[in-house]
């Protein structure tokens, strides 16, 4: 009797832990983002003068990479570890351009909010 008291209480404490698939997760934390993308080992940010840098559509080349995850609203944990493909809140399959002669090491755009604006690059994440 004990250990079918044991296995249940084990089992309402796993599914009371678990999300479901599909539901907004639920933060303890809340993260102010900046409006970052993370392109390998080098993360490039919005905003780093004092007003983001909007450009026009002639002003892009192509297509360097494409965010693969947006950790605004996914993402709780204050410890969570950047990986290539995030942004903030840029969604996932958004386009990532390199700048007309730019080399793509130093500034990337993406379209925002309506605007194509400049991600500057800081120093290489680990």
């Amino acid at each position: 009797m004990a250990s079918k008291v044991v296995v249940a209480l084990g089992a309402l404490l796993l599914t009371a832990g678990c999300q479901l698939p599909g539901s907004s997760p639920i933060c303890n934390a809340q993260i102010d983002w900046v409006n970052f993308i993370q392109v390998g080992t080098t993360q490039y940010v919005a905003g780093l003068t004092q007003a983001p840098t909007v450009l026009q559509e002639s002003d892009l080349g192509p297509v360097y990479a494409h965010v693969k995850f947006k950790v605004s609203g996914s993402v709780c944990d204050p410890n969570y570890q950047l990986k290539d493909g995030d942004a903030a809140f840029l969604d996932a399959g958004t386009p990532i351009y390199q700048l007309s002669r730019q080399p793509p090491g130093e500034q990337l755009a993406a379209r925002f909010s309506g605007q194509v604006v400049v991600y500057r690059a800081t120093a290489p994440t680990s």
